[in-house]
């Protein structure tokens, strides 16, 4: 056998991982059997995934194995005495490790600025990549550990730790139970009876997300305190496939921590690819509130994907990688209870091509990161937040201009006091529109044309740009020129807000875009007559044509309102690296310590 089927049955991650699981016990069969050339591919069919391999699974390939565990045991604490088993995962150690590089970390950010910091933090990783290196399976075994999901774990890897000369048996039936539709093996039965073997086991939430206690009846005609018990088989293939793909976060609500679990779902994935990306999408997570973590990790996703796209040729990203599986667990004290199971996509407008193409996009997804990272994720900002989830998983254009007079203001307000606030950069606007017009939006056309870059222009001077100068800590010789800006022109506020309300009409709009464009005119020319010098020209009557005739012509007048919000608050990609001259950028709140 060759191919093998893993059908879905809940609709969550519960197959995902079985799937992973799988492929993960094909690897073992092909290390033990010493074939290097093997290449197994993971695919999802619709109805159910496929695992398949050019190397053909043989019953003599099978009893030829020598014994090896499905998956490491863990050491629960220090003056655990496990030293007899092949291999496990030492928590204690791997816990005070992850404490101790946290703590140095904090330490850094607290202490250093600049250059000083990035090297005191490449110094700390370099000592945590080398000497104590932290297992990036630590977040799942952190969850294993607990009492509602070791009993069931442990019981899994004594099934085979316990009956090794029965190993050979135990790994034929999982092969041919994916290999052979309704594969019933009588006489494996006949030989587990009166020996250590538990032939079912509790179906454990965390790998089970559809099946926790109290919503397991098939019909809602009650609640039922029992879980639903779960095939050997099953379960220990879901284990070994969260231990490889599975990522828990603790998420911060209040002064507790509740947890979000996710697992990446593909189109169809060579395992090896697979196997090399999650451990480096764990290293770079960020954030620990829940909306912001579920943008940061598809973000994330995404760049990696793209990262590692040389093999891959020009297709969109959706079709290698389709999302994150995502559910989130609510702490209850002793217990946590499922309270939200969904799927966030990546985004379906994103094109891998050639290595340039790609280096555009890997630069957008950082510099979308840093301003998502630099939202703290509390009353006012989570309508912000969400839209712009909305935005990214669903490929929503009318999410992103309702987040776009959104941040406008947010970004506004941030600067204007004096905190951190990343503007998005005219560049990442022009290639995210580009890549999401449609003969509908001609975003292309409106973004192109010169009448309203002038005015786009006019708003971005009055506004963002007059204040990331206000804001600049360093005031110096190398500022002089642009402070001496700032004293010539006043910075106008709430054109956001007036954009904003203004756009519902076509005629509202232009006789807003017409006032505020003459007094800047105005201003502009005034100033050039007084100091005898400007660092800026006025919107040309041309100009200003071509933008009433874009208007006109336009079915939309939210459309350019939205437009005209999200490029009015945008500085050149060199400006905008400027904001990082405020300090810490608060990206993943690096300086708050990790929760276990």
């Amino acid at each position: 056998m060759n191919t093998f089927k893993i059908e879905k049955r809940t609709g969550t991650y519960g197959e995902l991982l079985e799937t992973y699981g799988f492929a993960n016990l094909l690897s073992k069969i092909f290390y033990s059997c010493n074939i290097s050339d093997a290449e197994i591919i993971i695919s999802d069919k619709g109805v159910y995934y496929e695992v398949s391999t050019n190397i053909t699974i043989t019953d003599e390939m099978i009893e030829r194995l020598s014994y090896f565990p499905p998956f490491r045991y863990v050491k629960q604490k220090i003056d655990s005495d496990i030293s007899q088993l092949p291999d496990y995962f030492d928590y204690p150690v791997q816990r005070e490790w992850k404490k101790e590089r946290q703590a140095l970390l904090n330490q850094a950010y607290k202490e250093c600025q600049g250059k000083e910091r990035e090297r005191r933090i490449d110094e700390i990783e370099r000592i945590f990549d080398n000497e104590k290196r932290i297992d990036f399976t630590l977040d799942v075994y952190a969850q294993i550990i607990t009492p509602n999901n070791f009993p069931s774990f442990d019981k899994l890897y004594q099934n085979l730790s316990l009956n090794k000369e029965l190993f050979t048996q135990f790994i034929s039936e999982i092969i041919h139970t994916y290999g052979e539709s309704n594969y019933v093996n009588k006489e494996f039965d006949k030989k587990t009876k009166g020996i250590s073997f538990s032939k079912n086991v509790t179906a454990t939430q965390l790998y089970n997300p559809s099946q926790g206690q109290g919503v397991n009846k098939l019909k809602a005609d009650g609640l039922n305190r029992k879980n639903f018990d779960s095939s050997w088989i099953s379960e220990s293939l879901k284990v070994s496939g969260a231990l490889s793909d599975m990522i828990c976060q603790l998420v911060k609500v209040g002064n507790s921590y509740d947890l979000k679990v996710f697992v990446p779902e593909y189109r169809q994935v060579n395992y090896q690819n697979k196997s090399r990306l999650i451990p480096k999408f764990k290293k770079y997570l960020k954030g620990n509130t829940p909306i912001e973590i579920d943008i940061l990790n598809i973000l994330l996703l995404t760049q990696m994907v793209i990262q590692h796209s040389e093999f891959m040729g020009r297709k969109k990203v959706k079709d290698i990688v389709t999302g994150l599986h995502s559910v989130y667990q609510k702490d209850l004290g002793q217990n946590k209870a499922v309270v939200n199971i969904g799927f966030i996509r990546v985004p379906d407008f994103i094109e891998i091509g050639s290595k340039e193409e790609n280096q555009i996009w890997i630069d957008i997804l950082e510099e979308q990161k840093r301003i998502i990272g630099s939202i703290k994720e509390l009353g006012y900002t989570i309508q912000g937040l969400l839209l712009y989830r909305n935005f990214i998983s669903g490929s929503d254009i009318d999410s992103f201009f309702k987040f776009s007079y959104w941040y406008a203001i947010y970004l506004s307000t941030r600067i204007s006091n004096k905190k951190y606030a990343r503007p998005f950069s005219i560049e990442t606007l022009n290639q995210i529109y580009k890549c999401m017009d449609t003969n509908e939006l001609k975003l292309s056309g409106i973004i192109s044309n010169v009448g309203f870059k002038a005015v786009a222009h006019a708003i971005r001077e009055s506004t963002i740009t007059l204040q990331t100068i206000a804001s600049l800590k360093k005031q110096d010789k190398a500022n002089s020129l642009q402070l001496e800006k700032l004293g010539l022109y006043s910075i106008r506020y709430g054109v956001a807000q007036n954009l904003q309300r203004k756009s519902k009409s076509s005629e509202e709009l232009a006789e807003y875009i017409g006032g505020f464009i003459a007094l800047y005119n105005a201003e502009t020319a005034g100033k050039s007559e007084t100091k005898g010098k400007s660092f800026r020209a006025n919107v040309r009557e041309d100009e200003l044509l071509a933008f009433y005739t874009l208007l006109e012509q336009s079915k939309s007048s939210k459309l350019i309102g939205a437009l005209l919000a999200s490029y009015g608050f945008a500085l050149k990609a060199k400006d905008s690296n400027k904001q990082e001259d405020l300090g810490n950028s608060g990206f993943g709140d690096e300086n708050e310590e990790e929760q276990f």
